[in-house]
């Protein structure tokens, strides 16, 4: 997904000057003109459930996404046999491949999993105008689940919750009130996909402290983003994120005055 020019950084990371991003931009061969990031999705069959973490954009909101549906037949599965969407929250390049249409549903035998903090922001008409991205987003979130009236679970955000067997949500509000990761355990074996705890790996791990500016809750946003972090630096374990590069895993590590992401490399 391409990202805003120039302009947009002091939007997106209020803290931040061109010249203190720049050096960042440079480490990680960052290409000019603005803000990058990657849009993916996961896919899991953990068998029980075949389900979706999150489930792409589309083309009419983001024209560089929306080939989610594409992705999933290419690696074996139809559509149709997705049980379960879990979202991490209702923004459109995480939710948009719900259903393009607004009538349709691309997964016509999924249920929608999703914080009940979330749902009530994004369809609650008193919430409008808090959305810092404004009438467009609003529409977008709404288009997206309006199919799916009738199988839409929500769930707690104050704790974490088993919204699918050995799946379990982590609050991580801040980016949008109902923002969550999703943990997974097997065994002795952890994962966790952190949803928009960082949209740029490389700036946000470096600078964790600083400020987004599209997120509803910039404060807490921060707080969100620096326990999970240390967290994962501390405990190790794999993660996954829909903005972080190909393959779509890695680590953190601690490095200096915030962290680093250590990709997976991939492996055929």
């Amino acid at each position: 997904m391409g990202g805003g020019g120039e302009q947009f950084i002091p939007r997106f990371f209020p803290d931040a000057t061109l010249e203190s991003i720049a050096a960042l931009r440079e480490r990680a061969w960052f290409m000019p003109n603005g803000l990058h990031q990657p849009v993916g999705a996961y896919v899991v069959n953990n068998g029980r459930n075949l389900f979706m973490v999150d489930c792409g954009g589309h083309s009419s909101f983001i024209p560089t996404t929306g080939r989610t549906l594409d992705a999933l037949r290419a690696s074996g599965y139809q559509p149709e046999q997705v049980d379960t969407v879990l979202l991490t929250h209702i923004h459109p390049e995480h939710a948009l491949g719900l259903s393009y249409d607004g009538t349709t549903r691309n997964f016509p035998n999924a249920e929608v999993v999703v914080s009940a903090v979330d749902h009530a922001f994004w369809t609650d008409p008193a919430q409008e105008s808090r959305v810092p991205q404004g009438q467009r987003f609003i529409e977008a979130a709404r288009r997206a689940i309006r199919p799916y009236a009738g199988r839409i679970r929500t769930f707690d955000l104050a704790r974490e919750v088993e919204v699918l067997p050995g799946v379990f949500s982590v609050p991580a509000p801040g980016h949008t009130p109902g923002h969550v990761s999703f943990r997974f355990s097997s065994g002795s074996e952890t994962m966790l996909i952190w949803g928009d705890i960082a949209h740029q790996t490389v700036i946000q791990l470096a600078r964790p402290q600083w400020r987004v500016g599209v997120d509803v809750d910039q404060a807490m946003g921060v707080e969100s983003r620096v326990r999970t972090l240390t967290m994962l630096a501390a405990e190790r374990i794999q993660v996954g994120g829909v903005h972080v590069p190909w393959p779509g895993f890695g680590r953190v590590v601690p490095d200096g005055e915030g962290f680093a992401w250590v990709q997976r490399p991939f492996q055929i």
